[in-house]
């Protein structure tokens, strides 16, 4: 017979979750997987980022570096009207008005830096890094959007997995109220244990329309990261994927792999390039300069009338610093300190890693032996309020003593939602600190 009592219990309870999970359903469902390729596709940050990249491998050429020469076309053409009275050596006199003067001229240029202590090939050098820290950076960006999308699918997930929960405790006190009224009517119990239930069951009423708001608004907050319409009405998977099986590594086996020590690594190489294109500046630069130049002046007035001039030119040009104030001196201490500074930066990045990692492990071992309590907690609450409704179905329990194991029940269920969640949480962080979350 008590077979039977708890039999129609864990029905009644299955019926009821059922019915909870479908009053959460708004729309198709948006799987995690869909959502974070929509992420990949959509997100501004991650669009941004490759923008970033783009204008990082268009920076990198010879070109840039300045290692070709430039060429330019130059030309002039001017004309003036003028009056002239001019008084020659010989005693000759000219006397124009409206004497017209024109000038033509134009030129091809050449300008080449043959020789500036190396610099050149440094600053390419220093544009390959520009673009791997691009790279990097998109990198991180795309596995900090995934993260943050999976974080925040899994909270809309934890939500409505708490809007179960609370249409769960709703149902109970339904349920407590239906056979309160019965006993209270055919005079086996008192009408406050009635009362009471209807006010625990509006009360679960109200705050299941709460979380039915927050969840909303949890979606709206989702449908931003994935750049998508807010208004969209969508569901999510009632449950999510955890992995209890993650184990800690040391650090020599994923540290380089984090994506803030790759950046810390690549700021700092960066620095040293710095410092040596600073040192190149006191070594002499050697430019080649060419051009064909043509001239010509016509005159209706002045000594010379006629004037054409055309011809190649070539020189060589030899810079050699000298003296600048001591600007040179400054300019590499302070190239110096900025290196001393990367690899500070550098170490302590390390560091606080290294940190972070451990932090996280503990909260995920943490959280592994949380959800395996509550797992164990569940099934005793769960038990535990079938017996009670069957007693109290026949008088043999209060409704003080069904109220409690309800309570209990739905705290137990509230707690396991709740380990879920922070477990997922945990092993996101580990996986992005390990650079494990995308393949």
């Amino acid at each position: 017979m008590r077979k039977k009592i708890i039999f129609s219990v864990i029905a009644s309870l299955m019926c009821l979750m059922v019915r909870a999970q479908d009053t959460t359903v708004n729309g198709p469902i948006l799987t995690l997987k869909d959502a974070i390729d929509i992420a990949l596709d959509q997100n501004f940050n991650i669009r941004i980022a490759k923008v970033s990249l783009e204008q990082a491998k268009a920076n990198n050429t010879i070109g840039n570096a300045g290692m070709l020469p430039t060429i330019s076309a130059i030309g002039t053409l001017s004309k003036s009207i003028t009056d002239a009275k001019i008084e020659l050596a010989t005693g000759a006199e000219q006397n124009r008005h409206n004497a017209q003067a024109t000038t033509l001229g134009g030129a091809a240029q050449l300008n080449w830096t043959l020789f500036d202590g190396l610099r050149m090939f440094i600053a390419k050098d220093r544009l390959n890094e520009m673009e791997q820290i691009g790279n990097i950076q998109l990198r991180s960006q795309v596995q900090a959007t995934v993260s943050q999308v999976i974080i925040s699918y899994s909270s809309v997930v934890y939500e409505k997995q708490q809007l179960i929960a609370l249409d769960t405790a709703m149902s109970l006190a339904y349920s407590r109220m239906t056979i309160a009224k019965k006993n209270f009517e055919v005079g086996t119990s008192a009408k406050t244990d009635y009362l009471q239930a209807q006010v625990d069951y509006n009360a679960s009423k109200y705050a299941s329309i709460l979380q039915d708001a927050k969840l909303r608004q949890l979606k709206d907050s989702l449908m931003l990261l994935l750049s998508r319409d807010q208004f969209a009405d969508f569901d999510v998977e009632d449950s999510l994927k955890l992995n209890p099986d993650l184990t800690f590594n040391a650090k020599e086996l994923w540290m380089s792999d984090n994506f803030d020590v790759q950046l810390a690594a690549e700021q700092k190489q960066l620095s040293v390039f710095d410092l040596a294109l600073t040192k190149r500046l006191q070594i002499p630069t050697l430019n080649l300069a060419a051009s064909y130049n043509y001239n010509r002046l016509q005159n209706d007035a002045g000594a010379t009338l006629f004037n054409r001039t055309y011809g190649p030119q070539v020189g060589l040009n030899l810079n050699l610093p000298i003296f600048d104030g001591f600007n040179l001196q400054r300019q590499k201490k302070v190239a110096r300190l900025e290196v001393n500074r990367q690899d500070l930066l550098y170490q302590y990045t390390q560091s606080r890693v290294a940190m972070q990692y451990r932090v996280a492990w503990r909260a995920y071992k943490n959280a592994l032996e949380g959800l395996n309590l509550e797992k164990e907690n569940i099934k005793y609450a769960a038990e535990n309020v079938m017996i009670q409704q069957a007693r109290f179905k026949v008088g043999v329990s209060n409704t003080l003593e069904l109220r409690e194991a309800e309570n209990s029940y739905v705290a137990a269920l509230t707690r396991l939602v709740d380990a879920g969640y922070t477990l997922k949480v945990a092993e996101i962080k580990l996986l992005v600190i390990e650079n494990k979350l995308v393949r």
